[in-house]
């Protein structure tokens, strides 16, 4: 058993996955019962309610055992992390439920590269990105992390423009694909797919849902199958973004 050496990307099963704490009964239980100990992460009460506890909202995964959490993050759960061997630093970056002084932990990291709206970046995120030879590209996109399914550490679907270009860019494999209106959000008119899937195993995605509800299913099963990627569905109804399923250790 391990930290993931790169961030979202297990190469074996999941045993530890930070999940919101408002996900379905029936989904916990289907990754409780695959042999995932969940940490749930709670509200934030100065977040919007619709992403108050949205994992990608409030932690950071780096890489191996480094995350970062925003500086009101449960006293508990950051001693729960480092009783596992994880070394938690706080952000210097209070939240808020306003734009854009809610995305400074919204960072997609993918592989040796990192896409966020750099103006709003943690500057602690920043230092042990730096440190650990990871690239902040700028995009105008400030919920990058929500914007992003992470498909191989080379290779992303989005429906951000600006992160598909950056990304690009930078010699990844990019599915642009339009916004996906059948995912839901509480509280907005839709959700985001980064937001609604992580992995589990090495190659082997969960969703929040079935993805046969997705608009470019088609598309995304086709390019998720080019780059050897498998999914589990979690349920059978339209897929939730609850701000990403993120591995943080593996068998």
């Amino acid at each position: 058993m391990g930290f993931l050496v790169r961030s979202h990307f297990p190469a074996a099963h999941v045993t530890l996955m930070a999940v919101n704490e408002r996900i379905k009964a029936d989904m916990k239980y289907k990754l409780i019962e695959s042999g995932v100990e969940l940490i749930e992460i709670p509200e934030c009460e100065k977040l919007n309610p619709a992403v108050s506890s949205h994992p990608d909202m409030q932690l950071v995964h780096i890489v191996e055992n480094i995350l970062v959490c925003n500086p009101d993050f449960p006293g508990v759960l950051v001693n729960f992390l480092k009783k596992r061997g994880f070394e938690v630093y706080f952000g210097d970056t209070a939240l808020s439920d306003q734009y854009p002084f809610d995305i400074a932990y919204n960072i997609a990291i993918i592989g040796k590269e990192a896409f966020h709206n750099a103006k709003y970046t943690d500057p602690v995120i920043k230092k042990l990105l730096e440190r650990h030879s990871i690239r902040l590209n700028h995009v105008n996109q400030g919920y990058s992390k929500c914007s992003v399914l992470p498909v191989t550490p080379e290779s992303i679907i989005t429906a951000d423009y600006t992160i598909a270009k950056a990304a690009v860019d930078t010699g990844y494999d990019v599915l642009l694909i339009p916004a996906q209106k059948s995912i839901q959000l509480p509280g907005f008119d839709y959700g985001f797919i980064g937001g609604a899937a992580g992995f589990i195993d090495n190659g082997k995605l969960v969703f929040a849902g079935n993805i046969e509800h997705l608009e470019s299913k088609e598309d995304i099963v086709r390019f998720l199958e080019k780059h050897g990627v498998s999914w589990i569905n979690l349920s059978e109804e339209r897929i939730t973004d609850y701000g990403g399923f993120l591995p943080l250790y593996e068998c």
